[in-house]
């Protein structure tokens, strides 16, 4: 029976989720310690953030110049030269207005602010350490206020994180925070749909281009059936231009 109630309690993790720390020296110590896992995973997602926004103008540019390429080399293309002309378009414009709203979001800025921020409260948290272990030994005094102060003053420099940062610190503190079984794994799948939405744009604008590259190049029907051509019309883009005059 004992070993039936202990996988219930932590298939459905009863127990207490925080764990609860009466002294308020090491309670600070505590929450400053998740504070700056939580800057760090901030930190870390925007830097991913910043290399995947990256990742997506490269793609998009280069299809942007290889569609016009390979329709002045004569090859046979399934799509008509307005369609053509119509994605061209779309994916200069994308690429424009993907670049600015990456400009102006500064990624990598925010990430290097975030993560000194971080490096800041370890160096607060080793201070309290050494703090608390003068007084267990010598009875001294610890002024709370101070570092409450200063701790206040350095997670106020950059912006907060999100909630999605907080799951993952709280996933990753075992010492401070109880959780298991399912109640784990919800978490885990929401950080996961939570960490995930910035990246559905870029990836669909991403699959758009390949798709479109793929027709092209005959490897693959994915958008023939809405931009291209039928059989008849199939023509390159030297006789398309004969067929006009």
């Amino acid at each position: 029976m004992e070993k039936v109630s202990n996988f219930f309690t932590w298939l459905f993790s009863l127990n207490i989720s925080e764990k609860a720390e009466a002294d308020p020296a090491k309670k600070l110590l505590n929450s400053m310690r998740l504070t700056s896992k939580c800057r760090f995973n901030a930190s870390i997602r925007l830097e991913r953030l910043s290399t995947y926004s990256f990742l997506t103008t490269t793609i998009l540019s280069l299809g942007l110049i290889f569609i016009p390429l390979y329709q002045k080399s004569g090859l046979p293309i399934p799509y008509t030269e307005p369609v053509i002309h119509m994605l061209q378009i779309f994916l200069a414009v994308a690429v424009l207005v993907y670049s600015v709203v990456n400009a102006t979001s500064k990624y990598h800025t925010r990430s290097s602010k975030l993560d000194d921020c971080g490096i800041k409260i370890k160096e607060l948290i080793r201070k309290l350490r050494v703090d608390i272990a003068k007084e267990t030994k010598e009875g001294t005094n610890i002024d709370l206020d101070n570092y409450h102060q200063e701790y206040h003053l350095i997670s106020s420099e950059p912006e907060n994180h999100r909630r999605v940062d907080y799951i993952l610190a709280t996933l990753e503190s075992k010492e401070d925070f109880d959780i298991s079984g399912i109640p784990r794994s919800l978490l885990y799948t929401k950080a996961f749909i939570l960490y995930s939405i910035p990246y559905i744009l870029p990836t669909m604008m991403m699959a758009f281009e390949i798709a479109i590259i793929s027709d092209i190049l005959g490897v693959t029907d994915v958008l023939k059936d809405t931009f291209g051509n039928t059989t008849e019309n199939l023509l390159t883009p030297n006789h398309q231009g004969e067929n006009q005059a």
